[in-house]
C-alpha cells in the first residue's frame, strides 16, 4: 500500500466542485480546504506507479491549477520492495532493542 498526501490548488469559485470531484475518485479522500483554495487529500493505492496514474487526473478537474506532493510513504510497495523492507537498515543503525 503506497500513502500519500497532495495539496490541490483550485480556484477558489470552483472549490466545492473540484472537492465533490476528487472525493468520488477511488482512494482520495478530502481532508480540509486551506486558505480558500487549497486542498488537502489523502491518497492510497497499491503501488506508487497507480498512486501516480491517480494523482495525475487530478489537474484534468474543472478548476484545479496545481497539484503538489506533500507526503509519500512507499515502503509497503512490494513492486518496490519485493522482500519488504526489513533488512534494508545497515545492523549498526539498528536498534539495541531488535
Amino acid at each position: 500500500m503506497v500513502i500519500s498526501s497532495l495539496i490541490i490548488e483550485v480556484y477558489p469559485e470552483q472549490v466545492e466542485s473540484a472537492c465533490s470531484a476528487l472525493a468520488a475518485i477511488e482512494g482520495v479522500e478530502v481532508h480540509e480546504i486551506v486558505d480558500e483554495y487549497k486542498v488537502i487529500v489523502s491518497l492510497e493505492a497499491d503501488t506508487v506507479d497507480d498512486s501516480y496514474d491517480i494523482a495525475k487526473t487530478f489537474i484534468d478537474i474543472d478548476g484545479v491549477f496545481g497539484v503538489n506532493l506533500a507526503y509519500y510513504d512507499f515502503a509497503e510497495d512490494e513492486t518496490i520492495y519485493p522482500e519488504g523492507v526489513e533488512g534494508l537498515m545497515p545492523e549498526d543503525a539498528q536498534t539495541e532493542s531488535e
